[in-house]
């Protein structure tokens, strides 16, 4: 296909201005807080966190081939810089394999953006890789695409050569934006002031709509992970927000029920490794309720965060955690058997976990598996307040031990381990019932409720038809494995008794 032939094809570009309600999610490189950029698991990740849009960078190889890529050079098995115009695709993908990653061609993104339902916001590193990108995008069918130009010459190139789809200039803190749209032409104004200051947002005032709506701009903001920032901008008339946390910007796009709350067991453990820092931190950007970890304690008396006693499964050391010191555990990866992504990824102490609770208002589920209980609610609730956080363990004498020395403490009780409900409320005063997919009850959830008892299912599945009957029971809690997966249930059944 030739430019003339681009030229020719006519893309509806009306799209960009008909965003009646919340900005579009617009994956940075994909979901690149939780995954290598610009690879297809930062794609896939980023529509499982409800992106609407994937910005991609293209390049072009020596083979001409364009790849998903940043960068204009990559490392070559001596650690030199080599150009990524001087590799072909092949030698390309084999470099970075070596540094666990992936460099995937365009086609294979543009494929997944199809199975996902996912625009593209395409940002070609030159002219070059532009037409060739266009092209496969307009071969594909595509129609909700944008494309990115980092200078006014390179928009208005893209113009004056018929790019079929809306042209968005990227303007550097410091420059006029009106002035350089007006000297190419552009559809779309995109700031990328996300390192002017820590409320960037406040330049976007009325003057500047003003200005954008006068020359009939659509206006897409810098990529943002901060919950305040991104609060502020839903205010605000524009098309999309880039981020690299797009589970940030849809957590946004509706009030949270009252119920269920969610818990997230071991934090947000398909996205992060399990009970560490990025899992919990993930889960609470996410805006989801409680974070569920596990506590054990070292032979020096360190409390850390880890599930199984021995470190064999989710670390990089072995033996028990309870025969180790910290200084023992403090060069170990907690995060490299999840992805290389993660290879820096550490044990966290429960220090750890509850200064950033106390940061991000995070709630947490603390089992006790191997730690003081005394010694480990104090710590807690040194730190949090006492109703942000309840306790469970299979060791029931813990559960006794906090119930009779720290009765500030809320516990959990599971149903399934008592004959009777009353025996499960009256045996240390638990504060939270937990049932199964297999053993909830309506006419039990009622009895709780009505003697002031919280109800939570746990089900840690993926199967759409028992989630949606666990939350028909309308619990107070629900403790899930993918979290993410039951807010798009739950806005789906809400979407649903709208339509009734």
């Amino acid at each position: 296909m030739t430019q003339n032939e681009i030229s020719l094809i006519h893309i509806n570009k009306s799209w960009i201005h008909d965003q009646k309600s919340w900005p579009l999610s617009i994956a940075h490189r994909g979901a690149s807080a939780y995954a290598f950029d610009n690879t297809l698991k930062a794609f896939q990740l980023a529509h499982e966190l409800s992106a609407d849009m994937w910005e991609v960078d293209i390049r072009l190889t020596s083979d001409r081939v364009p790849v998903a890529f940043h960068d204009e050079t990559c490392l070559d098995e001596e650690g030199k810089a080599q150009r990524v115009s001087d590799l072909s695709a092949d030698k390309l993908q084999d470099l970075a394999a070596k540094n666990h990653r992936e460099v995937p061609r365009f086609s294979a993104v543009i494929e997944l953006a199809g199975v996902c339902g996912a625009g593209i916001y395409l940002d070609a590193k030159e002219a070059d890789a532009a037409t060739i990108a266009i092209e496969m995008l307009l071969a594909s069918q595509m129609d909700r695409v944008i494309v990115g130009a980092n200078t006014v010459s390179f928009a208005r190139h893209l113009i004056e050569t018929g790019c079929p789809y809306p042209v968005s200039l990227l303007v550097q803190n410091g420059q006029d934006p009106f002035s350089l749209v007006d000297a190419c032409g552009a559809d779309i104004v995109h700031p990328c002031w996300e390192h002017a200051g820590d409320r960037p947002d406040r330049l976007l005032d009325a003057d500047f709509f003003k200005e954008a709506k006068h020359r009939n701009l659509a206006v897409v903001t810098w990529h943002e992970e901060r919950s305040n920032v991104i609060e502020a901008l839903f205010d605000l008339p524009i098309l999309g927000i880039c981020t690299n946390q797009p589970e940030m910007v849809f957590d946004n796009k509706r009030d949270r029920p009252l119920r269920p709350e969610i818990v997230c067991h071991r934090g947000a453990n398909g996205i992060a490794p399990e009970n560490t820092l990025s899992a919990a931190r993930a889960a609470w950007d996410a805006g989801f309720d409680y974070v569920e970890i596990d506590v054990r304690e070292t032979a020096d008396g360190h409390l850390m965060v880890l599930h199984d006693a021995n470190l064999e499964r989710t670390t990089s050391g072995t033996g028990f955690l309870k025969d180790k010191n910290i200084s023992d555990l403090a060069n170990l990866s907690a995060g490299s058997w999840f992805d290389a992504f993660y290879s820096a990824e550490k044990i966290p102490e429960l220090s750890q976990i509850l200064e950033l609770a106390a940061c991000q208002d995070g709630g947490l589920y603390v089992e006790l598996k191997d730690a003081d209980p005394v010694k480990t609610a104090r710590a807690v609730l040194a730190r949090l307040p006492a109703d942000r956080v309840f306790y469970w363990s299979f060791n029931q004498n813990f559960l006794e031990t906090l119930c009779s020395e720290i009765p500030e403490a809320r516990l959990m009780a599971r149903r399934e381990d008592f004959a009777t409900l009353e025996a499960c409320i009256s045996g240390f005063d638990a504060d939270v019932i937990e049932f199964n997919a297999q053993n909830a009850n309506a006419g039990e959830f009622a009895t709780l409720w009505q003697r002031g008892k919280k109800t939570m299912i746990a089900y840690h599945g993926i199967e759409t038809d028992v989630i949606d009957r666990l939350l028909r029971f309308n619990p107070d809690m629900l403790n899930v494995d993918d979290p993410f997966l039951v807010r798009r249930r739950l806005a789906l059944n809400e979407k649903d008794q709208e339509n009734v």
